[in-house]
């Protein structure tokens, strides 16, 4: 009998990271474009709806990454967020080198919002919580009464 577990297949574990290191790199590639941004708008702060979205997409697939491949800890959720959250700081150090590009502290701020947005919806259609106690704990108070 052979055992199909994640201690026998180690690279399968690895899977569920491949979408967001693809995503990773195409934001790289967007963002690395000197592409001036008046050209692109159609609308006012059209720009912050689109690192909304884009981060919100990168949080959402870390988030569903750690879901599938590890033990499901808020930790692990944090740590994507977090992950999010610093490629999104040097996402907007590495536009500072690129012709017609600008860093900018509200871009930032709506990539951390995205990849928060994202992800904290996603956990929680599986059930999963980024804040307060597991779920298991407070049903299991709920049935204990006073005595």
């Amino acid at each position: 009998m052979t055992n199909k577990g994640p201690q026998c297949c180690p690279l399968r574990r690895l899977v569920p990271w491949l979408l967001p290191v693809l995503w990773l790199l195409l934001i790289f590639a967007l963002s690395s474009m000197p592409i001036p941004v008046s050209r692109l708008k159609f609308f006012r702060h059209q720009d912050k709806l689109v690192h909304f979205i884009e981060y919100g997409v990168l949080g959402l697939l870390l988030v569903r990454a750690a879901y599938q491949s590890t033990v499901r800890r808020r930790r692990n959720y944090w740590l994507c967020l977090l992950v999010a959250v610093l490629y999104g700081l040097s996402d907007e150090f590495h536009q500072m080198f690129v012709p017609h590009r600008t860093a900018d502290i509200w871009d930032l701020m709506a990539d951390s919002a995205g990849a928060f947005a994202f992800a904290w919806t996603w956990l929680a259609l599986k059930g999963q919580r980024l804040f307060g106690r597991a779920r298991a704990v407070l049903e299991s108070e709920s049935t204990i009464g006073p005595e």
